[in-house]
């Protein structure tokens, strides 16, 4: 699929209202697959939502829109200046792109794995608020640190995504 060709589609919705779009996706029970292409930008990211690791990777490899980070950052209720932080990018280089433009692979890697923790923990809490409330409280898995804190590094998005894992099992973390 060439880069041309993603720039041309729309997604079915936009920043403002992916908070409604998400809660309504839990609501119809769907998986952290099709909860992820949607924090991804949909049809923009994708023309058909990706089923195996490998196909995520491979659209992931050409570039996510910048729409993807307008989408995480309206979710987790931060401004573009901290999500620019978080991806190791300058806000100015940030705010610059066009919301149909590619991100580099590493960005779009970087955003990629954050749309899988924000997925997981929709699944986990199954409510935005929640969420974004356990995000951003200190946690004693994580050695006294916010997840939130930790989501600027790739080991630091494994981190969470294990305490998560660990919270769906039960375990008190």
């Amino acid at each position: 699929m060439s880069k041309v060709a993603k720039h041309t589609r729309q997604t079915s919705f936009t920043p403002s209202k992916i908070t409604e779009k998400v809660a309504i996706l839990l609501s119809q029970g769907l998986t952290k697959e099709e909860i992820k292409w949607e924090l991804l930008g949909g049809k923009l990211f994708s023309a058909r939502m990706p089923v195996t690791a490998m196909e995520f990777y491979d659209a992931v490899t050409i570039g996510v829109p910048k729409l993807s980070v307008d989408i995480l950052a309206d979710v987790m209720d931060i401004p573009m200046t901290t999500m620019a932080h978080l991806l190791n990018l300058s806000y100015k280089t940030l705010t610059r792109k066009n919301k149909t433009d590619l991100l580099d692979p590493i960005v779009s890697s970087h955003t990629y794995e954050m749309s899988d923790i924000i997925a997981k923990g929709f699944e986990v809490f199954e409510d935005g608020a929640k969420l974004n409330k356990w995000l951003h409280k200190e946690n004693r898995a994580l050695k006294g640190k916010r997840p939130f804190d930790l989501l600027h590094t790739p080991t630091g998005i494994r981190l969470v995504g294990q305490v998560l894992g660990r919270l769906e099992e039960g375990v008190y973390s």
